[in-house]
């Protein structure tokens, strides 16, 4: 006669726990680099799936050119298109996301209650490995986000339980909307439009002081968005030129008012310096680290972090193209005499090369 042993099925071991749970893991490790990486903007809040739907519909629109950027000084419609479109993929994909993210911690959890020591284990060689191969590759490496993504997951566990048992409201598990949240602050004080004349009751702010400019026309324009808004009188250069633009420091804003370039202090609203009347062109990196400004097609001057770099005598009889910002220099094309001469001026000196000098 064969006896027959009942066994609970709390008391069967799942073989292939172990490997699930280190598989789980690595799948939100990958769940976290993709929605790290997803698409920045500066359209930096969350969006519900009717706002997603009016971005698609307003890029379309700008693409067509059937509307206008309001701020034209901070993007025209292609770039205005691109970060609606970027904003709209942003949240779709950590919306995503957060779903995976949630299907697997509860699938982690479900094993971890199980209390198989093999489990932990397989988890605890999971994070050895990690730290190593970090330390073996160095900062800023694939291994060394992959390890710090892992210790997220530990702390956030950490916390959860944390919350649990003090019996407060759950963690958050939404991600910033972007990398830098300070890139929409920015925006929103280089905001920019021109006023035919200033609402009644509202202060204008001259620059330069009434009474110290040469009596050239004026232009109003009022810059930022809602309470950090603010109303200039700015009189006017001999060019076309007109923009606003933070600077790399964070601290100044430039006007160009018609070529007429103005540093102002951001904090006080105050003008600091006036750099020329002739003001052909203005261009950044997309970091916002270099800021460099063509002075009446002839001379560049470059800003950055810490203010004026350098400003480079005439290298051109009337004209620059081609101009972009490289690691090390910047490079384009100069009017010459005898045609279109190519050249570099390197960042942290200001040294002008031309092709054909030594």
């Amino acid at each position: 006669m064969t006896v027959m042993k009942h066994t609970n099925a709390s008391d069967m071991k799942n073989d292939n726990a172990p490997e699930r749970a280190v598989a789980l893991m690595n799948e939100y490790l990958d769940v976290l680099q993709r929605v790290e990486q997803a698409p920045d903007s500066p359209v930096n809040t969350f969006l519900t799936a009717k706002q997603r739907r009016e971005l698609r519909r307003d890029a379309k629109r700008l693409r067509k050119r059937q509307v206008e950027p309001r701020y034209k000084n901070l993007h025209n419609a292609e770039e205005l298109a691109g970060i609606y479109e970027r904003a709209v993929q942003r949240e779709e994909i950590r919306e995503q996301g957060q779903k995976d993210l949630q299907r697997i911690s509860m699938e982690l959890k479900r094993i971890r209650e199980e209390k198989d020591p093999d489990v932990e284990k397989a988890i605890g060689m999971l994070f050895n490995d990690a730290a190593r191969s970090a330390e073996e590759h160095g900062p800023g490496s694939e291994a060394a986000q992959r390890y710090r993504h892992l210790q997220f997951i530990r702390w956030f566990g950490q916390e959860a339980n944390a919350h649990r048992r003090e019996q407060r409201a759950p963690v958050p598990r939404r991600v910033p909307p972007a990398r830098d949240p300070s890139i929409q602050a920015r925006l929103e004080l280089s905001a920019a439009s021109i006023l035919d004349s200033p609402p009644p009751g509202e202060a204008v702010i001259a620059i330069p002081p009434e009474g110290s400019d040469s009596g050239r026309e004026r232009v109003f324009l009022r810059i930022g968005l809602g309470d950090a808004s603010w109303i200039g009188s700015f009189e006017i250069g001999h060019m076309s030129v007109g923009m606003v633009s933070m600077m790399p420091d964070d601290k100044h804003l430039f006007v160009s008012a018609k070529g007429a370039g103005y540093i102002i202090d951001l904090k006080s609203r105050t003008l600091v310096e006036q750099i020329g009347t002739d003001i052909a062109a203005v261009t950044g990196d997309a970091a916002g680290t270099l800021f460099l400004v063509d002075h009446n097609g002839m001379s560049l001057e470059l800003f950055g972090k810490a203010g004026r770099l350098w400003k480079t005598d005439t290298i051109s009889s009337g004209g620059f193209r081609e101009i972009s910002l490289e690691d090390t220099s910047i490079a384009g094309e100069a009017r010459q005499a005898s045609g279109w001469t190519a050249f570099s001026v390197e960042l942290t000196t200001g040294e002008v090369r031309f092709e054909d000098r030594v």
